[in-house]
């Protein structure tokens, strides 16, 4: 089966903001470690080469694969011409969280209603916003999840229409709203969800506060049962009700048939919801299939009472419009699932578990807050350069042989991906180093990538153990600190401004 993302709604994302949509997008995916390939075959030698997704001249941008993961999905992609971004299995860690964010990102730029989804459920973490006013330097909030009704009806109802079953476990509904603000969800919109969802048999007239919406409702349904208890051949009840709600105010005010005037003066007050799901359960009908018939021309004029003291509703639209603290992308990556550790050998109990750091983000390094190498790093990233002046100095003055070089490169390169698995180049790093090959700084560099692959073997060797699906295999094995290592020093390099840094060149 495996898991499946996607957004639900409409994708209506007008002019100038596709091309920033686009821009964004590209930006989260860039930061979220998903990466193209580009295939290099020379001297009898494959190798891949990593490369940031890009919009092709087509306009059209696909991937599959995630840096920070190191594992392939089924083929995503995005269309910038239409703004539209698509996915198939992605999995269940790093490539379905950004994935997600992008999903999560058209929900916020939608001018319609729409829901990022996985497997079917709407996502209801917060962090993935936090994730994007963090990277995209926005302050967005969660309002428009609040939207309850507006939400809720158009899930439910694209669901029947596209053949699911009817939503009917409020927990489906609270899954708009992030876990942390649920307690702010309260208010008419919600109560007339729950109504629908669980029925109103829990309205009892002894628990009823006066003056509440629940004693609105419930004295609207006492008259509708008054209502339908007259009901003989000689009327359609339903289908008048029906016609009812389709009437503006100045009708329903002026409805003089008996029957009807008692439960047109309520419909004055009450959304027209409100008279369906009390008749539906009544008559044991289903709301959604009337509804989706009714609620184009169903009445929006009513006139309903303020339920909620100023205080709480101040306080309800301050938490609800407040926006979404900024949350760093290696918070947003942290991988602690289930399956993480699961089945670890022997010879790695009682190491540390491996989670990403921005140690593991030294190619996004830039100078700012954005990446923060740990203090160990540095160190080690300051006796590597230490090791590099020490191999150019033992390097000879006569001019190096281009295609020597360029084939010991490739062989490394190649060796390293097999032995310690999924060592993969970036593609500027690599194309750099083929035209200044000949310099002693380029040269010295892979000279130290090899006498690191030969100084990391027994801390590499471990990844003989991942002889199943990568996602299946323990944490610790695929990100084993041997491979982590050749890892970091292969984005320094490609990293020029940090390598500059450290390296000189």
């Amino acid at each position: 089966m495996g898991t499946y993302g996607r957004y639900r709604g409409t994708m209506d994302i007008q002019g100038e903001q596709k091309q920033q949509f686009t821009e964004n997008v590209l930006k989260l995916l860039n930061y979220g470690g998903m990466v193209q390939f580009d295939q290099v075959s020379m001297y009898g030698m494959e190798i891949a080469l990593m490369k940031p997704v890009e919009v092709n001249q087509e306009g059209k941008a696909s991937f599959h694969y995630n840096y920070f993961e190191e594992d392939a999905w089924e083929s995503a992609g995005y269309y910038a011409e239409t703004g539209y971004f698509y996915s198939n299995k992605i999995g269940g860690d790093e490539f379905c969280d950004v994935i997600t964010a992008i999903y999560v990102l058209c929900e916020l730029y939608d001018n319609n209603v729409g829901f990022a989804e996985i497997n079917g459920e709407v996502v209801d973490w917060s962090g993935y916003v936090g994730w994007i006013n963090h990277i995209l330097g926005t302050k967005y909030s969660m309002k428009k999840r609040f939207n309850l009704w507006e939400n809720f009806e158009t899930y439910c109802l694209k669901r029947v229409e596209e053949g699911y079953g009817e939503v009917n476990r409020l927990c489906d509904v609270l899954n708009f709203v992030p876990r942390e603000l649920q307690w702010v969800a309260g208010g008419t919109e919600f109560t007339d969800i729950c109504y629908l969802l669980e029925g109103t048999e829990s309205l009892q007239k002894e628990d009823i506060v006066s003056g509440s919406y629940p004693e609105a409702v419930y004295e609207c349904k006492q008259a509708l049962l008054r209502y339908y208890e007259k009901d003989d051949e000689t009327y359609n009840s339903f289908g008048d009700i029906c016609e009812l709600i389709k009437l503006d105010r100045a009708k329903r005010e002026n409805i003089q048939e008996e029957r009807l005037k008692e439960i047109a003066k309520f419909s004055l007050k009450l959304p027209a919801r409100v008279l369906l799901y009390l008749s539906v359960e009544i008559l044991k009908k289903s709301f959604w299939e009337v509804w989706k018939e009714l609620r184009e021309e169903a009445y929006t004029d009513e006139q309903m009472h303020e339920y909620a003291c100023d205080e709480l509703q101040k306080l309800r639209r301050e938490l609800i419009e407040t926006p979404i603290p900024a949350m760093s992308t290696s918070e947003f990556l942290y991988n602690d699932g289930p399956f993480t550790f699961w089945d670890t050998p022997e010879e790695l109990k009682g190491k540390p578990n491996y989670y990403i750091t921005d140690d593991d983000r030294a190619f996004w390094w830039d100078g700012t807050n954005e990446v923060q190498l740990s203090v160990s790093m540095e160190q080690w990233l300051e006796e590597l350069a230490e090791c590099h002046k020490q191999i150019m100095q033992e390097i000879s003055d006569e001019p190096v042989d281009a295609n020597a070089f360029l084939k010991l490169f490739i062989e490394i390169l190649a060796e390293a991906d097999s032995y310690y698995k999924r060592i993969f180049c970036f593609q500027n790093m690599f194309y750099e180093f083929l035209q200044s090959g000949w310099t002693k700084e380029y040269v010295a560099a892979i000279r130290l990538f090899q006498k690191l692959m030969e100084d990391n073997r027994e801390d590499g060797k471990i990844i003989e153990k991942a002889r199943n699906k990568w996602d299946m295999v323990s944490r610790n094995v695929t990100h084993n600190i041997g491979r982590l290592r050749l890892k970091r020093y292969l984005a320094t390099m490609a990293n020029v401004k940090l390598r500059k840094r450290y390296f000189g060149f």
